[in-house]
């Protein structure tokens, strides 16, 4: 069940967040001493904001994806989208596709025009998905992050809604 988190999720929202940037910190812009740092009140923020999104199973948190509209007038048409994360025993089996989708169904019904994610240029099975769900490349960040002393590129993706009319 695909749905939108609240405060009533902040543990195992952290959990599953501390999960992930411990089995796989190159898929995150945090660190995990920067998540940590962050205290339960800054958290809860994104949560009653309705930022975050979660794929339960059998009643467990498995999977989580974010996404942050634009605040700036100008920018009130987009959201951001990530982090994105699937615990491994629930990846290859469409949670992450599921999550994307809901979170697509979102922001088209609530007038956004376009979505936006960054992901990491080497990340082939999150391109494969992306592109399949209407996800198109619109730029290369070069050095985008540096992680352990390696630069490393960002695709800039963009998934036009259905609700856009230009």
């Amino acid at each position: 069940m695909i749905r939108q988190l609240d405060e009533r999720d902040l543990q195992a929202f952290r959990l599953l967040w501390e999960h992930g940037l411990q089995h796989t910190p190159d898929a995150f812009l945090l660190t995990e001493d920067e998540a940590r740092s962050l205290s339960d009140t800054q958290v809860l923020s994104g949560l009653s904001a309705g930022h975050h999104w979660g794929a339960n199973v059998d009643g467990r948190l498995v999977g989580i994806a974010s996404m942050r509209p634009g605040t700036l007038s100008r920018l009130r048409h987009t959201a951001d989208i990530g982090p994105l994360y699937v615990h491994p025993e629930f990846q290859r089996q469409g949670v992450a596709r599921a999550l994307m989708i809901g979170l697509l169904a979102h922001a088209s019904n609530t007038g956004l025009l376009q979505v936006e994610l960054c992901v990491d240029a080497r990340n082939d099975a999150a391109l494969s998905l992306y592109h399949s769900l209407g996800f198109q490349i619109f730029g290369t960040r070069r050095r985008s992050v540096i992680i352990d002393g390696f630069p490393r590129d960002d695709h800039l993706m963009m998934h036009v809604l259905p609700t856009a009319r230009a």
